[in-house]
């Protein structure tokens, strides 16, 4: 057996251990070279051989990665989208007294940051409340409050994404900024390429708008599969992309340059929309902000969605589009789907946005929610089977566990409800049944706690019991 066949069998035995998770990144070529005491060229084409083997990827400038495996990708063709009723079983189960909400996307809303706003928004309301007899009372229509708008673009333009206020319309969370933008770029019976799997709320708005849908099969490490995009833009008429391309909703995965760059470039060459879910974008844990596919866009057909839900509070409800080319439509569908949003709201969040105190607040909540995914992934080690395969996301606040075959996360979710723990079945993020095996997680309140440290021995106990 040759040298570079040897190493090949050593790091599969090590992968297959668990020495070498799911999405951990391999030593480079010169450190595994001393390790092994064997050439660079030995080491290149045993981890070619293992790239080949679809156990590693890689990913440019930044080296070799274990793969996470996920199964069953599903046949690319247009589907109709049917949703069952867990989802609001998921959401409606965080609202119950008594139970553990593992499962739903909600903030930890405990900083100093939103205890600013609001006292903010209390102010406004007692001005306000003083001012009744003198001040006249009118709808904030869209595109929004014109200081809200000014404030965000501030805001936006300190990132790398380069507007003006009059480029923005506000809406009433990311949901609906979606929404708007799905019905902007297609009419009923039209198809749209989402991830898969995808975040349930996006695939129940394509059901409402009568769309139908194409899964692209997606990896927790390099995201998107644009090849199979490519394959599916050449046989079939889609009207749009709908993508989470920074720290994605469930995977976790983010984009990096290179493939955003190419999504950009077959939206160019096909003539499509981008529709930009980047709602947690701004929780990154390195402190430095993807680069969103709107700061690539040349022709505007990138429709970029941001909200203030993840970063502060979900019952801030307050969401943006950058629209580009489509900026009437969003804005007339925005006026009669609910007239306006709350001007209260808009201008309490336009105080937020001045000077520093908005970054500042993002520095502090992504550091913190690093260290509990940190904490979760510890617990989860320690309780649940061996066999379960995560990848630590470098942002957000989700992560996605692959389970073992034998545990059904739909059976799984049910008796966790029974026990008062809610989590996030796989097959809410598809349109069928095929991430049965699969659950998600939120870990922005995770702190180790005796409550949901039992909670995660809890559910090892009942996976074992499959």
């Amino acid at each position: 057996m040759k040298k570079y066949e040897h190493l090949v069998q050593k790091l599969q035995l090590r992968i297959e251990q668990g020495d070498l998770p799911p999405g951990s990144r391999l030593p480079s070529i010169r450190a595994l070279s001393q390790q092994y005491q064997l050439s660079k060229n030995t080491i290149i084409r045993a981890l070619t051989e293992l790239e080949n083997l679809k156990q590693l990827q890689v990913k440019d400038r930044q080296g070799f990665f274990v793969s996470a495996q996920l199964k069953n990708s599903p046949p690319l063709k247009p589907r109709k989208v049917t949703m069952g009723a867990t989802a609001f079983s998921v959401l409606g189960s965080a609202n119950q007294p008594g139970n553990l909400a593992l499962g739903s996307a909600y903030p930890d809303s405990r900083w100093p940051t939103v205890s600013w706003y609001y006292q903010q928004l209390a102010k406004t309301a007692r001005r306000w409340a003083l001012e009744s007899s003198r001040r006249r009372s009118h709808y904030s229509t869209p595109p929004g409050d014109p200081r809200l708008r000014k404030t965000l673009a501030g805001h936006l333009n300190s990132t790398s994404i380069a507007c003006n206020s009059e480029d923005i319309v506000i809406t009433q969370g990311g949901q609906e900024a979606v929404s708007l933008c799905l019905r902007a770029v297609a009419e009923v019976g039209d198809t749209i390429a989402v991830e898969s799997p995808c975040y349930y709320g996006t695939l129940q708005c394509i059901e409402a708008l009568g769309l139908k849908v194409i899964e692209l099969p997606s990896d927790p490490i390099l995201g998107t599969n644009l090849d199979a995009l490519e394959s599916a833009l050449e046989r079939w008429p889609i009207k749009a992309v709908l993508t989470n391309p920074s720290f994605n909703n469930p995977l976790g995965f983010n984009l990096d340059l290179s493939t955003r760059k190419r999504l950009i470039g077959l939206a160019n060459r096909w003539d499509i929309a981008l529709i930009e879910d980047d709602v947690f974008a701004e929780l990154s844990y390195n402190q430095q902000r993807p680069t969103p596919l709107k700061a690539l866009d040349t022709e505007q057909r990138v429709l970029h969605c941001g909200s203030f839900s993840k970063t502060m509070d979900v019952d801030i409800r307050l969401g943006w589009v950058l629209p580009g080319r489509y900026y009437d439509k969003i804005n007339y569908y925005k006026f009669v789907t609910n007239i306006a949003c709350p001007a209260i709201t808009q201008q309490a969040v336009s105080e937020l946005l001045i000077g520093r105190r908005y970054r500042r607040h993002l520095a502090q909540v992504s550091r913190i929610y690093s260290e509990r995914v940190d904490m979760l992934t510890e617990d989860v080690r320690r309780f649940w089977p061996k066999e379960t395969m995560f990848i630590k996301p470098q942002g957000g606040i989700l992560q996605w566990f692959n389970l073992p075959e034998r545990v059904a996360s739909d059976q799984l979710f049910q008796q966790a409800l029974t026990a008062g723990i809610g989590i996030s079945p796989g097959n809410l993020f598809c349109a069928d049944n095929r991430f049965n095996h699969h659950i998600r997680l939120c870990y922005a309140h995770y702190t180790q706690s005796n409550e949901q440290i039992t909670a995660i021995a809890t559910l090892g106990e009942m996976m074992d019991r499959f």
